[in-house]
Parts: C-alpha cells; structure tokens; sequence
C-alpha cells in the first residue's frame, strides 16, 4: 500500500507541474504578445519575439535587451524609455513607433521600416517609408489666354501730291492690354487694345503694310498685317 501511494503522490506532483507556473506560448512574463498590449517595465530580455504581431503595444520602460524582435510589427507601439541592447529588430516595421528616451545599442536594424518613427531624441524619421501609391492631383497653373486681334481695318492711302499721306487704322482685340503697330519695318507705336488710330505712309507707289500686333501679359500674341490700298 505505501508504493502505491508513493506512485500516486508522483504522479499528482507531475501533473500539478504541467499546468501550473506557465503563461502559455502568448505571454512572456505576464506579457500577452498581441496588438494593443499594456507591458510596461516588462522584462521581455531574451524572448524570441521573431515575427510578433505587437501594433500599438505599449512597451515604455521594457527591458529588451538580447531580446529578438526580427520582422515584428511594432507600428505605433509605445517604446519610450526602452533598454534596446544587443537587440535583433532587423526587418521590424516601427511605422509611427515612439522611441523618444530609448537606449538603442548593438542592435541591428537592418532592413527595419522608419517612417514617421520617433527617434530616441524626439525626432521624426521617415527615411524609409514606402513610395506612396496615392495618386497626388498635379497643381494645376492657370496659362492666360492668348492675345488675338479679332478686327482690323484700314483706310485708304490718299497721296495726292504729297510724298506721305494719313492711313487710318482701327482695330479690336481679346485677352490684349495693348498693342503695338508698325508700318512696313518701321518702329513701332503702342495703343490700347482697341480703338482708332492714323499712320504716315509714304507715296511711293511701293507697296506698304501696317502690322498690328497683340500684347498680354503671356507675351505678344499672333501679329495681323494688312496691305495699305491706295485710293
């Protein structure tokens, strides 16, 4: 009777070891290793944290020295004031992660996602952040319309015996604060962008042209030339 007792005493002894004193896969010292965890201070030194999902946890004060949290999702997870030694966050996503007061040292960060992560000193580090697939609606630059002239006429050369004679010119525009016209090659006169004007033609039985072009403030916009008749 007292063997079997002894063996029955072990076997309970074994079994209450089985199912007491552990946190399950999920949790490391009290922490659950999941999205939004509360763990500050925790001591999380050692723990192979390869892959875990642990957005939004807050970390402030942890200890996670030697601790492996290579490809794990830390995306705005609170780190402040963490003891990051010997570390492995090599391809961790720290997206919007806060590490302001951390202690970063020996630790690989290779291939880790920054963008808009809090460094230890309270700045923002975005060298790593994805090219964005948002299309981005081009500033649009307004082009002034074009200077046209949309009339033009001239009036009649008439010499008689003198070696010039007054040319009448009227003329109308669009989208023009002025215009300039010329005769033949001459210089040229500036008016506004409509109106009535007289030039000197010579009467030289040569042919004559008065040119009118259109000014904006786009620049000069497509001249109008018209031969002078004589009467």
């Amino acid at each position: 009777m007292r063997i079997v007792r002894v063996v029955v005493l072990v076997a309970t002894v074994a079994v209450l070891a089985g199912c007491g004193g552990s946190n399950g896969s999920d949790t490391v010292n009290g922490c659950a290793i999941e999205p939004d965890t509360q763990c500050s201070g925790v001591d999380l030194s050692g723990a192979d944290l390869s892959g875990a999902d642990l957005s939004g946890a807050s970390l402030s004060q942890a200890n996670l020295t030697g601790t492996n949290l290579s490809g794990a999702n830390l995306t705005e997870a609170n780190l402040t004031g963490a003891q990051i030694v010997d570390a492995n966050l090599s391809d961790a996503d720290l997206t919007s992660a806060n590490l302001t007061g951390a202690t970063i040292t020996g630790t690989s960060l290779d291939g880790a996602t920054l963008c808009g992560t809090t460094r230890t000193d309270g700045t923002i580090d975005d060298t790593s952040c994805p090219a964005s697939t948002d299309t981005t609606e081009a500033e649009t630059t307004t082009t002034a319309a074009a200077a046209e002239v949309t009339s033009f006429e001239l009036g009649e050369l008439d010499c008689g015996s003198a070696t010039t004679g007054p040319v009448t010119v009227t003329w109308a525009t669009e989208n023009a604060t002025a215009v300039e016209i010329a005769v033949d090659t001459g210089s040229t006169s500036s008016f506004g962008p409509s109106g009535s004007t007289t030039v000197v033609v010579a009467c030289d039985e040569q042919p004559h042209a008065v040119t009118i072009t259109p000014q904006s403030d786009a620049g000069p916009g497509v001249p109008e030339t018209k031969e002078v008749e004589t009467g």
